[in-house]
């Protein structure tokens, strides 16, 4: 199970470089989860790591700190990153506690045939 994010870095490239650089791209990195629990607040901390390390990736790694300009940049490629994959946490955390469920109500109906 992977959660992608694909960010078009064009808007996010304008105010921050020149006209030539700032071409229609998408940019998309997966991040893996399938191996993590993630009804546990441990596994959504992983998760969290993980899609913050991805984004970064696809802003260009840390903030820059002396060209304001540079840094609005980053700081709205990050936002947009967060905001792309938002959807996709949402729909896997749903879909960890639903299996969740079943399982328990798999046990619970065992238990009541006793």
């Amino acid at each position: 199970m992977l959660i992608r994010i694909a960010i078009t870095t064009a808007a996010l490239a304008c105010a921050v470089v020149t006209p030539a650089a700032a071409r229609a791209e998408t940019l998309s990195v997966a991040v893996p989860f399938g191996d993590l629990d993630l009804t546990k607040d441990a596994g959504r901390r992983t998760l969290d790591v993980r899609l913050d390390r991805a984004a970064r990736k696809v802003c260009g790694g840390a903030a820059p700190v002396r060209d304001l300009s540079q840094l609005r940049g980053h700081r709205d490629c990050m936002i947009g990153a967060r905001t792309a994959y938002q959807a996709q946490v949402e729909l896997a955390l749903n879909n960890a506690n639903a299996r969740r469920v079943a399982v328990l109500a798999d046990k619970i109906a065992l238990l009541a045939r006793f």
